[in-house]
């Protein structure tokens, strides 16, 4: 107690930090005797000026070297108040004080305890200075990436503690930082701290206020790692914070399209226009990708969440002007994968871990069957249409073939009838419809044909209109000009 008490009387007292008298050596002018011990005093001394805070010892009669770690954390406290009193001194005093913290957090045979206080006075630190001292962001943040370096069972002992700085450290400074190595670095912390039940609650608030607070083009993506991270603990380890962290699908969704809609008339160059096209695009597919990982997740709340999160997802693509190939990549590769995996667990052994799978099928036949739908007129565009719709096709007979569930196939013809007439109107259904060496026409109906008896050819009116054809034909061609047009457009209105 005493040496806390003489540390906040320092952090407390105005003016600059008393400064001792310099030393004397014994015997010279207006010397002080040695006292006894002094020696040691001074050997540790002059241990602390290589960067190795385990050197600072007293020295024995037996000449045996033992730690004085309360020493030790004292001058560690003395030394971050030198620097938050000298804060106009930074670049000059980080530098040092950086590689003393690294030598104690990454250090052999260090006391636990100094250790911590090393690793919670450098997060402090950043909370300090960052909002005065902005400029200073990046060598101050490079500090976040030593914490990760803890001995595991400090960061274990300790997980509590680093979660409410890293809470204090997002809400007062999040806005200075605008490097994604340091929102790497910030998330990973997070999610570290997480792992610890007791911290649980806290990270969370950290991870909540970057979603809801603080979320931008660089931090997105791990933002989203980090959710699902959490969603996924939270659904075995914290069932009462399960639906807390399912609102934050909710909100990567609508910041996506917040973000798209205040850049869509920011009179962006044509250079800046394809790097937000792509950006918009890419964001949007991991999302997509998270979200059918979580809907193969064993917890029913979470898949449905998940389910319902994708169903945003889809009809938001057309808000935020995903490019085609995009959509075709989220379908093929991002929800036909589980939709098809989960199929084959419905009603058997293997799915008795996926509880209620059939609903959860249910609801991706009409994720997918709502993208196809919605952007069928920009997919039978793309080169690789014919793949997508083979792969379509499949997922929605693995369905229908589900055991003992009468509801996935009526979902699976229903959703396969309105693909066809949809086809047929464009055109797009004929007889000699091929492609990837297959008759897509003879496969189409083969498949149709194994999900029901109902679809067929006769289902269909066996003529197309020429008149009508012709528009679809036109309208197809649009959306590959749409995005750069109506990005264009948006352009010139702000100019």
């Amino acid at each position: 107690m005493p040496l806390q008490a003489l540390v906040a009387a320092i952090i407390s007292a105005p003016g600059p930090l008393p400064r001792p008298p310099p030393y004397s050596p014994p015997g010279a002018p207006g010397g002080q005797q040695q006292q006894p011990g002094a020696s040691g005093g001074r050997e540790a001394g002059q241990a602390m000026g290589d960067g190795s805070p385990h050197k600072l010892v007293n020295r024995v009669a037996s000449g045996t070297l033992i730690v004085d770690w309360d020493a030790a954390d004292l001058c560690l406290d003395l030394l971050l108040v030198v620097l938050l009193r000298n804060r106009d001194r930074l670049s000059l005093l980080w530098p040092p004080v950086f590689d003393h913290l690294a030598s104690i957090i990454r250090g052999k045979g260090i006391d636990g305890s100094l250790v911590a206080a090393a690793a919670v006075g450098l997060l402090r630190l950043c909370q300090r200075l960052l909002p005065c001292k902005p400029e200073a962001a990046e060598p101050l943040l490079r500090g976040l990436q030593l914490v990760p370096s803890l001995d595991p069972e400090v960061a274990w002992l300790n997980a509590e503690v680093i979660a409410v700085e890293m809470l204090a450290l997002i809400q007062v400074a999040s806005v200075h930082i605008r490097a994604q190595w340091a929102w790497a670095s910030a998330c990973n912390l997070i999610k570290m701290t997480s792992v610890r039940p007791e911290a649980f609650p806290v990270s969370l608030e950290a991870l909540w206020w970057v979603v809801v607070h603080s979320l931008t083009p660089l931090n997105y993506v791990l933002a989203l790692e980090a959710s699902v991270w959490f969603i996924e603990r939270a659904a075995l380890e914290h069932p009462k914070l399960k639906e807390r962290c399912l609102l934050l699908l909710g909100r990567l969704t609508a910041w996506l399209e917040g973000w798209a809609a205040s850049l869509a008339g920011a009179g962006l160059s044509p250079e800046q226009l394809v790097t937000f096209s792509n950006a918009k695009s890419e964001f949007w597919l991991y999302l997509v990708e998270m979200l059918g990982k979580l809907a193969e997740h064993p917890d029913v709340q979470v898949r449905s969440a998940a389910t319902a999160a994708l169903q945003s997802a889809v009809v938001s693509a057309e808000v935020l002007g995903i490019l085609p190939g995009s959509i075709e990549r989220g379908l093929k590769e991002r929800l036909l994968p589980p939709l098809q995996a989960l199929s084959k667990k419905v009603n058997t052994k293997a799915g008795k871990d996926v509880p209620q799978a059939e609903t959860t099928v249910a609801e991706l036949v009409r994720v997918v069957s709502k993208a196809m739908l919605l952007y069928l007129p920009q997919l039978v565009q793309q080169p690789g249409f014919s793949s997508l719709w083979l792969a379509v096709l499949d997922a929605l007979a693995a369905a229908a073939a589900a055991i003992g569930s009468e509801t996935l196939l009526e979902a699976a013809a229903a959703a396969l009838q309105n693909l066809l007439i949809m086809l047929h109107e464009m055109g797009v259904l004929q007889p000699s419809w091929s492609g990837l060496q297959h008759n897509l026409w003879q496969h189409t109906w083969r498949t149709a044909h194994k999900i029901s008896s109902n679809l067929s050819p006769q289902m269909l009116n066996p003529t197309i209109n020429p008149a009508r054809q012709q528009p679809q034909q036109q309208q197809q061609q649009q959306p590959s000009l749409s995005l750069p047009a109506v990005a264009a457009a948006a352009a010139a209105l702000s100019t």
